[in-house]
């Protein structure tokens, strides 16, 4: 008995989150944590991302990373579906902020990324 149960511990651990479908496009809904709103400016487009996903131990740092990461390849695939390049976008400028729900054990956050279209 004492070795079954770390065993039926770690399984349901692991049966509390699944992973998004990283197949289709983030514009198909394959992250269903995610929701964006785009919006044009002068010099191209920015991407409001609001993100969040139940984490039974919080881990804010995997969090901002996958927040950042979704807000760049977002921009990055709305560039694509418009037809244009945008110039690279620097990690430094992408505003990000985090927060936690300890009541249903939801972290979230929120980045924001503007994209410009790259010249001739």
């Amino acid at each position: 008995m004492k070795k079954v149960m770390p065993m039926v511990c770690l399984a349901l651990l692991a049966a509390c989150t699944t992973p998004a479908d990283v197949s289709q496009p983030l514009t198909a809904g394959g992250d269903k944590n995610a929701k964006f709103d785009i919006k044009d400016s002068a010099t191209g487009f920015t991407v409001d991302l609001r993100y969040s996903r139940y984490q039974f131990v919080p881990e804010a740092d995997a969090l901002l990373v996958a927040c950042r990461s979704i807000a760049t390849t977002r921009a990055y695939e709305e560039a694509k579906r418009r037809g244009k390049e945008i110039q690279p976008i620097n990690e430094q400028t992408l505003r990000v902020s985090t927060g936690r729900n300890i009541l249903s054990g939801r972290t979230s956050c929120r980045a924001f990324v503007e994209a410009v279209w790259k010249e001739g």
